[in-house]
This record gives C-alpha cells, sequence and structure tokens, in this order.
C-alpha cells in the first residue's frame, strides 16, 4: 500500500522486555558537576589519608612514652640499688676501720693471743751480708772461686 519502508518498521518495532531493573537515567553531563565530584572525592581521599597520618603519629607517640615510661622506671630502680650498694660499702669500711683500729688490735694480742708488751726495745745495725750471688758471678775474683768449687 502507499508505505514507505521506515513507517513499517516502526510499527513492527518491539520494546525488549523489562526484567524489573530500571535503566539508569541518563543526561548531558555538566563539565562544572563532574569536576565538583571529583574534587569531593579527592578530599575525602585526603581526609582519610590524614585521619591515618594522625592516628599513626598519636599510636607512635604513645609508644614512645611508654618507653621512655618503662625507661625511668629502670632508672629508678638502679638509682635505689645504687643507694643501697653505696649505704652496704660504707657500713663495711666502718666495719673494717674498727676491725683495723690500734686499740682493737692491741686488746686481741693481749688477751686472745696472750701477747705482753716488751720491757725494753732493742734496735739492730743494719749489717752488709756480703755480696749477692748475681754479683759473685760477674766480678772476676767470684768467677775464679766458682770455677775451682765446680772442679
Amino acid at each position: 500500500m502507499g508505505q514507505r519502508p521506515g513507517e513499517r518498521e516502526a510499527v513492527r518495532r518491539v520494546e525488549p522486555a523489562r526484567s524489573g531493573r530500571s535503566r539508569p537515567a541518563l543526561g548531558v553531563v555538566d563539565r562544572q558537576a563532574a569536576i565538583d565530584r571529583a574534587r569531593r572525592r579527592q578530599s575525602r581521599v585526603l581526609l582519610a589519608l590524614s585521619g591515618g597520618i594522625l592516628a599513626s603519629a598519636l599510636t607512635a607517640a604513645a609508644a614512645a612514652h611508654a618507653v621512655l615510661a618503662v625507661t625511668q622506671i629502670r632508672a629508678d630502680n638502679l638509682r635505689s640499688e645504687l643507694a643501697t650498694a653505696l649505704a652496704r660499702q660504707q657500713n663495711l669500711q666502718l666495719e673494717r676501720a674498727d676491725l683495723e683500729a690500734p686499740g682493737r688490735v692491741l686488746w686481741l694480742a693481749e688477751h686472745r693471743f696472750k701477747m705482753v708488751a716488751p720491757h725494753q726495745v732493742t734496735y739492730l745495725e743494719p749489717v752488709n751480708p756480703g755480696e749477692t750471688v748475681e754479683q759473685a758471678h760477674r766480678s772476676p775474683a767470684g768467677a775464679a772461686t766458682h770455677r775451682r768449687r765446680s772442679r
């Protein structure tokens, strides 16, 4: 009949069956809106990274504080041990001084070991014992004497 080929196809065209999903609404992309969305996305990423860096820094600071506290406790314990050791050393030095006191030594000598003080002190004159064995070997006269004895 006098229809054009394009009209006939329009009548025959069948809509595809919808599967319950609606097609997304399509529209013209506004360039400024796309730039704003990208900036908001970048700012969210930057905020998340900043939060992560801040959390890491706070965790590192807390760990450093814990290490510092443990080190301070150890230093305090070492100081108290040092003070105790110094006090013990001083007590031992006092005890040693008491044990070495001349009065105590004299009392022990007289009472425990039954020693008596001398009535008179005699000083001896130094005696020259003669030449030493080494000097005798070095001198020619001593060497001759040594040779005569060894024969």
